[in-house]
């Protein structure tokens, strides 16, 4: 899990997002709201093809996923997995209570338990079966 969490307004700009993924070196963001709650996640992925391929004035709460899916520090890494697959999901956040604590990536639980690989080799079949249909 990367405990290196940076947030973004969800009115600021793509390139915005793109200098503060580059700045704090992640791969997403958490995204905030005009109150400062957190509810939303923009990636690197949602910036290139759903952001800059369409159209590089959009901000960033048109492109985001939203609402976040979460998991408890202590959850089971097969858990994990099956909700990332089964939420077509790359990134869940972790979270303790009402707080986020950290992302849980993919590469994270390839990196711990290469086992768990097909699990996610699966998604990755499913998904593109999904976007040829």
């Amino acid at each position: 899990m990367n405990t290196n969490l940076v947030t973004i307004s969800d009115s600021a700009g793509l390139t915005e997002a793109a200098e503060k993924m580059k700045k704090g070196k992640v791969g997403s963001l958490i995204v905030t709201d005009a109150r400062g709650s957190k509810y939303g996640i923009i990636t690197k992925s949602d910036l290139l093809f759903k952001g800059f391929a369409v159209n590089s004035k959009l901000a960033v709460k048109d492109i985001i996923s939203s609402p976040l899916i979460g998991i408890v520090p202590d959850a089971d890494i097969a858990e994990a997995a099956k909700l990332m697959r089964d939420s077509k999901l790359k990134r869940l956040v972790v979270t303790e209570g009402q707080k986020i604590i950290g992302i849980l990536a993919e590469g994270d639980i390839i990196a711990v338990s290469p086992a768990l690989y097909d699990l996610i080799a699966e998604k990755e079949r499913f998904q593109t079966e999904t976007e040829k249909n």
